[in-house]
């Protein structure tokens, strides 16, 4: 697997099923309504405490595609710290730790002082762990890092998803990577500040301005993270506690063990043990210049982008194409794989934005020698990520066309959604397809752009994997 990050809107047991392998992508999560009796907190710091009507997925970085040496495994992790003695818990550390999920419905006000220095102490069953945080850098982060732990949302959590040479993560009060406090705010991303090193704090997300409560460590340089992920502390001390953390994938095993996260606490202080960073000079905020789509009907019938490697077609574009295609007409999609030649039926009339789109590509050879980058046995394939490197698409989002497909089957194929706008818009992906292999029940097709359906070699969907590869996709039209 390769290292994206990670978002979904997930709804009904297909959404919370894709939200778990879009979790497996990035640092995820599939949430849900808080508890009826979520407690409110301090009255003038504390958000209210009431519940979200919308979960959210957490983007998981995604590590190499080689691993490092292993760490501690589950079940050979060595001696165990004990708890601390707490003489004053946070407030919400009294109740389980499943009770906080999306227990809060906006992000705390700000109540630290970023002129000071902050650290914070994660006390794990293995050993502390101390970190500095990026107070002046990235206040907001820091602010809800620190209201976080002093509210004792942190307290007995555990580390929910660790991988050799790449991160630990926590701060999902539900240990699954689908839970966050009920509210997301937005990145602050530093010129200059990038993932170079080991010992890196920084925040898990979905997408843009999506973060919450999840953060991870890095075990290593992580550049492929660089402007996805706001970083705010840096390990001072107990690195070597990190090396002891039981390595764990929720996605190959979610019952194995799990290390604890006993409680953070946090210290303010007017002197800084990190030495003070140098300003970075202030970067010019760049003009995004369309980059025209060739044509999609050459006369000689080349398919420009298949004479690249796949790879390099990653982000190859930075806007939609125009509409080519007459929404009156019908499409059909043969898409042909290392498996086997499937059929698709494409909705012009229900969803012509996300079928010009498709068939735009596919006739610039977009899709030739696609890798297939995810599979989920008995729920989804996802491919249309050139560089097999998620979220990397074509390089830009389409505004979903929601529900426009009312009946759906095993072979109904939507784009990936990407984000939720402040203005309810839901974005997804530019080209990256998710085709279902089962049965979708009917409140599914309002939550997701669907545009087509395959019709023919549905029986090949169940033989595919990540081994596989989309050869190509061609594009007949016909009269209605």
């Amino acid at each position: 697997m390769n290292h994206p990050r990670l978002q979904s809107i997930p709804h009904s047991r297909w959404g919370c099923l894709l939200a778990a392998l879009l979790a497996a992508l990035l640092l995820t999560a599939c949430g849900g309504q808080a508890p009826d009796n979520a407690p409110s907190g301090d009255a003038g710091t504390v958000p209210s405490a009431t519940a979200t009507a919308q979960g959210e997925a957490t983007a998981t970085p995604e590590p190499p595609a080689q691993a490092a040496p292993a760490g501690s495994a589950a079940g050979d992790a060595g001696p165990t710290v004990a708890p601390p003695d707490l003489a004053e818990p946070g407030p919400v550390a009294t109740i389980s730790p499943t009770e906080r999920n999306m227990m809060y419905e906006a992000a705390p006000d700000m109540q630290i002082d970023p002129a000071k220095y902050y650290y914070a102490t994660l006390k794990t069953n293995r050993g502390d762990v101390r970190v500095q945080l990026f107070a002046d850098r990235a206040p907001k982060t820091v602010n809800n890092f620190v209201f976080l732990a002093r509210q004792g949302f942190y307290d007995n959590t555990v580390f929910h998803r660790v991988l050799d040479g790449f991160m630990a993560q926590a701060g999902d009060p539900t240990g699954s990577g689908a839970g966050g406090p009920g509210y997301e705010f937005e990145d602050e991303i530093v010129p200059g500040l990038v993932f170079d090193q080991s010992g890196l704090l920084a925040m898990a997300n979905r997408g843009p301005n999506t973060n919450g409560s999840q953060f991870f460590i890095t075990f290593g340089p992580t550049e492929w993270l660089n402007g996805n992920h706001t970083i705010f502390g840096k390990v001072i001390e107990g690195e070597d506690v990190l090396g002891k953390i039981t390595r764990r994938d929720p996605q190959t095993d979610p019952n194995a063990a799990a290390d604890v996260l006993y409680t953070v606490l946090i210290e303010e202080s007017d002197t800084s043990i990190l030495p003070t960073p140098t300003p970075s000079p202030p970067t010019p905020t760049p003009t995004m210049t369309p980059t025209p789509f060739a044509p999609t009907s050459a006369a000689d019938g080349t398919r420009p982008l298949a004479a690249l490697p796949a790879a390099e077609r990653a982000n190859y574009f930075n806007t939609a194409p125009a509409m080519e295609i007459d929404p009156a007409q019908t499409y059909t999609a043969t898409i042909t794989t290392s498996r086997g030649t499937l059929t698709a039926t494409l909705y012009a009339a229900q969803a012509p934005v996300a079928v010009n789109n498709f068939v735009v590509l596919a006739n610039l050879g977009f899709y030739d020698d696609m890798p297939i980058s995810q599979v989920q046995p008995d729920n989804v394939i996802v491919t249309g990520s050139p560089d097999n490197n998620l979220p990397n698409d074509v390089g830009y989002q389409l505004a979903a066309e929601m529900g426009q497909v009312p009946t759906l089957d095993i072979g109904a194929i939507s784009y990936f959604p990407m984000e939720q706008r402040p203005d309810g818009t839901v974005m997804s992906s530019g080209s990256m397809p998710l085709i279902a292999l089962i049965e979708l029940p009917d409140e599914v097709a309002p939550q997701y752009p669907f545009f087509a359906q395959i019709v023919e070699g549905v029986e090949i969907l169940p033989t595919l994997t990540t081994s596989d590869t989309s050869e190509s996709i061609t594009i007949s039209q016909g009269a209605p």
